[in-house]
């Protein structure tokens, strides 16, 4: 049962699959207003692919959670449903175009396929994905600059291609959106930051990979700059497909920890969360136990009671494990329990007894648990403008507005109460300077938004002032904010 804001926008897990680690992280930051509505995901599709995405809603709390999972609700309805990307980034905005709760959205979605690492990207209003290549500068994707969601506009998507040993990388904007660094300066320190902590990694296993970029990116997020926004982070790290796992032992107890450290082994190799291992151990372990003690007479020698334990990952992400043994199933020493034990461990179980032996299998739709990470305050640093003392000040008049220091979540009332002034209400023309703005988060871009259309609706003009590199300006040109 969902307690809090984050248990709702957080999926609990991600899939293990076939060709690709994902590995997800969730950092909380420590400034008010908490609980933002940043979201993540990883959608299986058909035919060896998985869509990546992160959002962020406008808003904090129970509201922000609820608008932001409505998003990514419709989002895998479509996709599973099977649309394509760009279908499936319009009707997600069609959606938000008509509930306010989910209306500027940002939003990028990567779809990867597993078998020649090709990838088909899309943003709405959000910074695009990131590819690393090991020993090599890391590189942002061309950004297709598609407005936030239910602002209008047009949506087109971009193309990339994953090398075997390549990592994508999606993230929220609280990353890189600080007063205390330049969006340009905050990217290159990122790609620098991740570059890195790749190429540390390439000398141990694949699956570690992601765990070490998600972990240096964000304590660099940490030690950077004043981070004041969620951050959701998903990365997914290309790597060969898995082997499956095989082994041929005596049906006693004693081969029962062989048997299992070789899974276990196996099941840290392709990526499997805590609970999983757990659940997987414990199942196997009663099933071996099983074979041991109804498989074959008493008095059989080890060499005479062969067992085999194997387990494959699908394409779905379940793994199945198998048992069989060549005995004959001997209902009168068997009281069951250990197989209805394995049976609660696993999603189902089928147990199929012959003339040959018996074979027992287990089915489990595997996950890699998100990490949820709280943010601690950093020693301030000098921010790259003056932040007016981390207030928003505001000069308006019939007209004109001049914002001078940050427009985010705490001070959005009084710049809503600007706007509303100087465009009487959105129905006459008015020039908005946001060139002294020293952080433009989504509540400010909403608001801009709603502004703009509704004095094209009264067939008035909003005119924005920035220059060219400002924080301001950066941000516009990224969510596509421009004059009407």
């Amino acid at each position: 049962m969902p307690t809090t804001p984050t248990d709702v926008q957080i999926p609990s897990g991600l899939p293990v699959l076939p060709g690709v680690v994902l590995t997800g992280s969730y950092l909380l930051t420590d400034v008010p207003p908490l609980n933002r509505g940043d979201t993540m995901d990883a959608i299986v599709l058909p035919h060896r692919r998985v869509a990546l995405m992160v959002a962020d809603v406008v808003g904090q709390g129970f509201g922000a959670a609820l608008a932001v999972t409505q998003v990514r609700a419709i989002l895998r309805e479509r996709l599973t449903g099977g649309a394509g990307l760009l279908g499936a980034l319009e009707s997600v905005d069609a959606y938000a175009e008509h509930h306010p709760e989910t209306c500027a959205t940002t939003m990028c979605v990567a779809v990867l396929d597993l078998d020649n690492g090709h990838v088909e990207y899309g943003t709405a209003g959000h910074l695009p994905p990131m590819i690393l290549t090991p020993f090599r500068p890391a590189r942002m994707l061309p950004s297709e600059q598609g407005r936030p969601l239910g602002t209008g506009g047009d949506f087109h998507t971009g193309w990339a291609k994953l090398a075997p040993d390549d990592l994508l990388v999606l993230y929220t904007d609280g990353l890189v959106r600080t007063p205390a660094r330049s969006l340009d300066l905050a990217n290159a320190q990122l790609l620098q930051v991740a570059a890195t902590a790749l190429d540390r990694t390439m000398s141990g296993p694949a699956v570690q990979r992601g765990d070490e970029v998600c972990r240096a990116i964000l304590n660099g997020a940490g030690t950077a700059g004043d981070v004041r926004d969620d951050v959701a982070l998903i990365v997914g790290a290309r790597s060969p497909a898995p082997a499956t796992y095989s082994i041929r032992a005596s049906a006693s107890t004693a081969s029962a920890s062989t048997v299992r450290d070789g899974l276990r082994d196996w099941l840290d190799a392709i990526g499997a969360g805590l609970l999983d291992h757990i659940g997987l151990d414990h199942a196997l372990a009663e099933l071996v136990t099983n074979a041991a003690q109804h498989a074959y007479p008493d008095d059989t020698r080890d060499a005479e009671r062969p067992l085999w334990v194997d387990a494959a990952l699908d394409d779905s992400g379940t793994v199945t494990v198998t048992v069989s043994d060549a005995g004959r199933w001997r209902e009168e020493v068997s009281d069951g329990r250990g197989l209805m034990m394995a049976a609660a461990l696993a999603d189902s179980m089928d147990v199929r007894r012959g003339p040959r032996g018996t074979e027992v299998e287990l089915r489990l739709k595997l996950a890699r648990p998100v990490q949820l990470l709280q943010s601690e305050p950093e020693p301030r640093v000098a921010p790259v403008v003056d932040d007016h003392d981390g207030e928003l000040h505001t000069v308006a008049a019939r007209g004109s507005l001049v914002a001078k220091g940050p427009i985010d979540g705490v001070t959005i009332e009084v710049f809503d109460a600007a706007l509303h002034e100087a465009t009487r209400a959105g129905t006459a023309s008015a020039t908005v300077d946001l060139s002294g703005v020293t952080h433009l988060a989504s509540p400010g871009v909403q608001s801009l938004f709603e502004f703009l259309a509704r004095t094209k609706r009264a067939g008035a003009e909003l005119t924005f002032l920035a220059p060219a590199g400002s924080p301001a300006a950066q941000i516009m040109t990224l969510v596509g904010l421009v004059s009407a």
